[in-house]
């Protein structure tokens, strides 16, 4: 007999356990016969149990999942199918929204720096530098199986239960524009090489030049005033608009000098209907030339004062470019008479921003500023392309990775 090992039997007990050992209860106490929740353990003091136990266990256990298997499997393939399109869709819903919140607050941050640029505000600048959006899913499928008498455990159990779970934290990083780096870039005048690549797809070529330069061989054009223009200047810009639509002025690349790439006006095919026309446009800018059939070959680059035989231009900083669009601006009549901001003039407006003491419903654009909304109408095709010019022009000359100068990110992880 094995000292020590005890048995709970169901019903009556023999006088050997399954295991064919003899049966004795703790020394001096009775056999124990009495079954617990239906289960026959059985094991001695030490902690070892009798393997048929085990078995017992295993074959309720077995027979209880056979049951539940055909719903274990379904839930089981709905968590496998859960987790391969969590993530195609959280790219499908997830990168279009993060892209039109992105595109959404980049446009009313330059609407927001013109606004208060127009009324002699200090402004700022921040670039998205990254977003990482870091997704978790989970599922769960869980079963209660009880073993022995129905009657220890009906209406306790939960036959199934299964679960999903589906978080997203994004983490968003900012760059502020700052530093001085970004002032010079800011205040320096911008390169004929970056005016030409800016406005390399600009459907009216005359406005874009119109915005770039202060003086072409001695034309003025200044801006609010500061000095009155050259009475020839607009019909420069006319005729500039038109040969360069009709293919007759094209701008060329030359050899890289130690100053940096040369430009040449290269004026060609204009001798069926565009003679007069070129005749008059180099006549304006002091170069006298005979034309005929062969091209004409022209210097253009940046320097001070007239030639007669290259084209000298002075172009604007990027704050001169900023002022021209914000003198776009519609200022409400109240906030001119409580002197807030001046009123102002320009030669050139290139973009109607409206303002509204109501919140507009048709923007593309809109920003609220002292109590007021200025916006661009949905319906101004014009001014929209203007806006979009501009977001090009910021997105090259001022939020360039080094004109912030390696500011430190400002990381904002988001619950």
């Amino acid at each position: 007999m094995a000292a020590g090992r005890l048995y709970y039997g169901y019903g009556n007990s023999g006088e050997v356990d399954p295991c064919g050992e003899p049966l004795t209860g703790l020394p001096g106490a009775p056999a124990l016969t009495k079954p617990i929740n239906g289960v026959a353990p059985m094991g001695d003091i030490s902690g070892h149990v009798c393997p048929c136990f085990w078995a017992m266990i295993f074959r309720a256990f077995i027979i209880r999942l056979v049951r539940a298997k055909s719903v274990l499997l379904v839930v089981g393939a709905l968590g496998l199918c859960g987790c391969a399109a969590v993530g195609p869709q959280s790219i499908t819903a997830g990168r279009g929204s993060y892209t039109e919140v992105i595109n959404r607050t980049e446009d009313e941050q330059t609407l927001n720096m013109l606004v208060r640029l127009r009324y002699d505000e200090t402004f700022g600048l921040m670039s998205v530098a990254s977003v990482t959006a870091n997704l978790q899913f989970s599922a769960q499928a869980a079963a209660n199986i009880g073993i022995g008498d129905s009657d220890n455990y009906a209406g306790n159990l939960i036959p199934l239960s299964a679960g999903v779970a589906y978080e997203e934290n994004p983490t968003i990083s900012y760059v502020p524009l700052s530093g001085e780096k970004f002032t010079r870039r800011m205040l320096s005048p911008v390169s004929v090489d970056e005016w030409l690549l800016i406005g390399s797809g600009a459907s009216h070529p005359g406005r874009v030049f119109s915005l770039a330069v202060r003086h072409v061989n001695g034309l003025r054009n200044p801006l609010f005033g500061e000095a009155s223009p050259s009475p020839a200047f607009a019909r420069f810009i006319e005729l500039y608009d038109q040969l360069r639509l009709a293919g007759v002025l094209d701008i060329l690349a030359g050899p890289k000098s130690k100053t940096g790439p040369e430009y040449f006006w290269y004026i060609h095919d204009y001798q069926k209907g565009h003679g007069d026309s070129v005749r008059e446009l180099l006549g304006l800018i002091g170069i006298e030339v005979k034309p005929d059939v062969s091209p004409i070959i022209l210097p253009f680059r940046e320097a001070v004062g007239s030639s007669g035989a290259a084209i000298h231009v002075q172009t604007r900083s990027a704050l001169d470019v900023l002022r021209v669009f914000g003198a776009g601006i519609e200022i409400p009549p109240a906030h001119l008479e409580a002197g807030i901001v001046e009123p102002r003039s320009s030669a050139i407006r290139l973009i109607t921003i409206r303002s509204s003491q109501k919140r507009p419903e048709n923007a593309t654009v809109r920003i609220r500023f002292r109590d007021w909304w200025f916006y661009i109408d949905a319906t101004d095709t014009q001014s929209k392309q203007v806006f979009m010019f501009l977001q090009t022009f910021i997105g090259m000359r001022l939020a360039d990775p080094g004109a912030a100068q390696q500011a430190p990110l400002i990381t904002i992880p988001v619950k």
